[in-house]
């Protein structure tokens, strides 16, 4: 995964971030005027003049952060990522775990609630929105998701550390949107159907190296 992640291209190579609160404002507002016009037209709909108009701003404010309507779709799958890792670093109460399988699929379900309820999400993660540049950043974001569970895991087990949690993690991650992605060519999102056959698959693969009981840890 380290070889992977350092061959990646950092999102701020395809746009330019803000660092002053009137600049993240009126990012943060294009992007989500982005994901509405993304929600009502698809990918392929509207441009960057329609972006602007819609956040009620220039266009040359959309320009000075996007340079094309791609930049602003990568920094939306960064946002999604972004969300994916919060859910998973929400503590969860230790009553309602009985091994580490449970903070998968917990984990792992939420996520799924939230794509589903955002179709943007679902286009650009699993769908007809993916580019290789978007994939490139995706696999970054896919990298902190790893961590955020990786932090939730151990506040409740020692993990073994051969090998390294995060890296299977990571491909754990990798697995589960294979089926996702597979999901959404046959139904349009991610049914009960297959997360249930994700969830087997990915607890399937991390008890090649965990067993079903670990140590209590935190």
């Amino acid at each position: 995964m380290n070889q992977e992640t350092t061959q990646t291209v950092q999102p701020e190579n395809h746009y330019r971030k803000p660092t002053q609160a009137r600049g993240i404002e009126k990012f943060e507002r294009i992007l989500d005027s982005t994901h509405s016009l993304l929600e009502n037209k698809g990918v392929d709909g509207f441009s960057i003049y329609d972006v602007a108009k819609h956040a009620g701003v220039a266009t040359g404010s959309v320009y000075h952060f996007f340079p094309n309507i791609e930049a602003a779709l990568i920094a939306l799958v960064e946002r999604y990522d972004q969300k994916f890792a919060d859910i998973c670093a929400q503590p969860i109460p230790a009553k309602e775990i009985s091994n580490w399988g449970d903070i998968i699929v917990r984990c792992f379900e939420e996520s799924r609630a939230f794509i589903n309820q955002h179709p943007p999400a679902l286009i650009l993660i699993i769908g007809p929105g993916r580019t290789w540049a978007s994939k490139q950043v995706d696999t970054l974001g896919d990298t902190l998701i790893a961590k955020a569970l990786l932090q939730n895991l151990k506040s409740h087990f020692e993990l073994p550390t051969i090998p390294e949690p995060d890296v299977i993690l990571h491909y754990a991650i990798r697995l589960l949107e294979g089926f996702w992605e597979l999901s959404y060519q046959q139904h349009g999102y991610v049914t009960d159907e297959i997360s249930n056959e994700t969830n087997r698959a990915t607890i399937a693969y991390l008890s090649l190296y965990w067993p079903k009981y670990l140590p209590s840890g935190g």
